[in-house]
């Protein structure tokens, strides 16, 4: 049975102002060059791409720009989630152009793809919904003033207007977000990289399991899965390096031994496929 709908999870391409731009030994916008040549050369496209923040380094607008060339090379529409090296209104300006046909935070420029009721000025965070062959995506920004970076936290509002649509009939839902909402048996990584109410988050989503199809994240740099009570969290490699995230480590660890990757996913009824591929 071919399944209903497919979709890439990019995450973390960490592009920087210039093309030669490297870190981590490891050139990001080379990677991600890499990344979007597989997608493109699927023998059947996805639907489209996701991309769960931390899109560019370090917030400037020279990198907004290569991101944004970059990305316009995909072959099929592209959704962005604000990462914590992200702004809302520079992913906005420079990944909304009609190049990559699919990305807009707008209701007003697109009918068909509306902000979750209840939050503030597009401009300060960037939360939408869209939908794509019957199946409801709502991307959210974990990123906060409350808490200090590189940890992530959901206001009030985003939780209420999360329970406004879990706790409502509709159709199969998937949540789109940069920071994992629990601890990883990490010891830096929970102290400093979790939504800091991710408790919450898991709770608002209670009410709508039987239909979620998934929360799929970014942030750590790591392919990795959380199950907790029936929902399915999975989290995307980086398109450029990795961290290992080890028990033992008390401070983030590169593993040049991993290589960029994505995640294919595959929506059939009644179940999700995710497939993990490295470069």
């Amino acid at each position: 049975m071919p399944p209903k709908l497919t979709f890439v999870h990019l995450s973390d391409s960490h592009i920087g102002p210039a093309q030669d731009f490297a870190y981590h030994q490891r050139r990001p916008l080379d990677d991600l060059e890499r990344v979007i040549a597989a997608i493109n050369a699927f023998p059947s496209p996805p639907d489209f791409v996701i991309h769960t923040g931390d899109i560019v380094h370090d917030q400037r607008a020279e990198s907004f720009a290569f991101a944004a060339e970059t990305l316009a090379a995909l072959s099929v529409p592209l959704y962005a989630v604000c990462g914590n090296h992200d702004t809302p209104a520079l992913v906005r300006q420079h990944l909304a152009a009609p190049a990559l046909s699919g990305f807009e935070g707008n209701a007003a420029a697109n009918p068909g793809r509306n902000p979750v009721q209840g939050t503030p000025d597009l401009n300060t965070r960037l939360d939408y919904a869209f939908e794509v062959k019957g199946e409801r995506f709502l991307v959210l920004d974990s990123n906060s003033p409350a808490v200090p970076d590189p940890q992530g936290q959901l206001c009030v509002e985003q939780i209420a207007a999360l329970r406004t649509e879990t706790e409502s009939d509709g159709p199969p839902l998937t949540v789109l977000i940069h920071h994992p909402p629990f601890r990883m048996a990490s010891p830096w990584l929970d102290q400093h990289m979790i939504i800091t109410n991710g408790d919450e988050l898991h709770a608002a989503l209670l009410p709508a399991r039987d239909r979620l199809r998934g929360v799929f994240f970014g942030h750590l740099h790591r392919s990795c899965q959380i199950v907790r009570d029936g929902i399915t969290y999975t989290g995307g490699a980086s398109t450029t390096w990795q961290y290992a995230w080890q028990p033992w480590d008390d401070l983030p660890q590169v593993d040049a031994q991993y290589p960029p990757g994505f995640n294919l996913v595959h929506y059939l009824p009644g179940q999700v496929v995710a497939l993990h591929y490295t470069l």
